[in-house]
């Protein structure tokens, strides 16, 4: 079952570049997702290497949008106080700092909402557009979510949008600690455990509603309609890159990564169902005596 809804599934719900040229000047339009726009680096100074694509962000969007930048103490606090549980722990148990910080997204996202953007993506179009667009397309909807489509599985995790309280954003902090392992690299440990195969797996086990909707952005709507890219991937090791290196070699490793990732997405939940079980034995044998 769990392999099934990994592998198959209904077709999403996607923007498309006709849907962006219908809906983008729209007027009338209800507004649900914040115009914010979050970024994150260890301090508030922005690396000479992306001046270019976060002032492209801050320029397209003046006037409509707020714009933060988040450091890693600022981080730290927010999740602090919004997610204590979680805080505690998970993200302070986390050995590598990527970890912290693709989590906070989700907390952000889930409390707060808006766009969140990595610092190596500049800007070509306004995001006012994209969000009109969404809103348009679902004018009923109260929670509202979308990611940028992935070419090989799942979706991308460096841009994000989302109306505030989005019960996908809920499931994807609740189930962070689950993930919370070593899984044999430095690559894979950042993917599986909070970066964009993990957030892909929960938008495949997410199960949408009327009420709320996850989206997905056409490859040509996130880039280059929208999108432009700079030098990113600052987290990786030799291990990513050899990785690299493989899966541009031979489309097999690719087949093997995604049985790898069912594996221990069915590991995984098979351990979160023992866990539950056990809790569930423990307060009926507590309550009976």
């Amino acid at each position: 079952m769990i392999c099934n809804a990994l592998e198959y599934r209904t077709p999403p719900r996607m923007v498309y570049e006709n849907d962006v040229i219908r809906y983008a000047n729209a007027t009338s339009v209800r507004r649900r997702i914040p115009r914010l726009i979050h970024q994150t680096y260890r301090t508030h100074d922005v690396p000479s290497i992306w001046n270019a694509t976060v002032q492209s962000v801050m320029e397209k969007n003046i006037g409509e949008f707020k714009y933060r930048r988040w450091s890693h103490a600022e981080m730290d606090a927010f999740v602090k106080k919004h997610e204590p549980q979680f805080y505690w722990k998970t993200y302070i148990t986390y050995p590598y700092d990527m970890q912290r910080i693709d989590s906070f997204r989700y907390v952000l996202m889930f409390h707060v909402g808006g766009i969140y953007v990595d610092m190596d993506n500049g800007c070509n179009r306004p995001f006012r557009d994209l969000l009109v667009t969404l809103e348009s397309l679902e004018p009923d909807a109260t929670d509202l979510a979308a990611f940028p489509r992935r070419e090989s599985f799942g979706v991308e995790s460096d841009f994000l949008i989302s109306t505030a309280g989005h019960p996908l954003y809920r499931q994807l902090i609740s189930r962070l600690h689950l993930f919370n392992h070593y899984y044999l690299l430095h690559f894979w440990t950042m993917q599986l455990s909070a970066g964009p195969i993990y957030v892909s797996i929960q938008e495949r086990l997410f199960t949408s509603s009327e009420q709320a909707i996850v989206r997905l952005l056409d490859f040509s709507v996130f880039r280059p309609m929208f999108i432009w890219k700079e030098n990113g991937f600052t987290w990786i090791g030799r291990d990513a890159h050899f990785l690299f290196y493989i899966s541009a070699k031979s489309g097999i490793i690719l087949w093997y990564c995604k049985i790898f990732i069912i594996i221990i997405v069915i590991f995984t939940l098979i351990k979160w169902r023992k866990q539950k079980q056990k809790i569930t034995f423990n307060y009926i044998y507590t309550h009976t005596r």
